[in-house]
């Protein structure tokens, strides 16, 4: 695990898991900055920032043809969607809880190499069941003279 030390901790490497109460396993770790997902029949991956671009386990599946009914979301970066959605007074392409959630898998994974420990976490009441220490470290003191009012 590397540490970034400042005004605040970065990791620059880690490995996490989460184990899902429905049986999914997802592996979340930072090798190079790209998203991939693994299903039963393959995985695709995405790479920002870096050459590669578009990956598939088999490229053909780039050729398949969408069905009108089938739900298309726009090319925009996240920072570029967040700006179109002020412009145009609209949704962003993830809503708020989608940003929440896909944040908190961060937030808890750094909480839980920070103790050391497997970390069980209860999403309906968003605290952690076994490490009330842990707990302790979800509100983190803002930065002067930043508050939330």
């Amino acid at each position: 695990m590397g540490i970034i030390a400042g005004n605040r901790d970065v990791l620059t490497k880690f490995k996490a898991q989460y184990k899902y109460a429905n049986g999914v396993t997802l592996d979340y770790f930072i090798k190079v900055p790209y998203l991939r997902v693994e299903g039963d029949e393959g995985w695709i991956q995405a790479h920002w920032h870096s050459k590669g671009g578009l990956q598939a386990h088999d490229r053909s599946i780039f050729k398949t043809k969408f069905k009108k009914t089938d739900k298309r979301l726009p090319q925009r970066t996240d920072k570029g969607d967040f700006i179109y959605a002020i412009k145009n007074n609209c949704n962003t392409m993830a809503d708020a809880e989608v940003g929440h959630r896909t944040c908190s898998m961060g937030h808890l994974a750094h909480i839980a190499i920070q103790r050391g420990k497997k970390l069980n976490w209860n999403p309906k009441t968003e605290r952690f069941t076994n490490d009330e220490k842990a707990n302790k470290m979800l509100k983190i003191p803002h930065r002067k003279p930043w508050e939330l009012g």
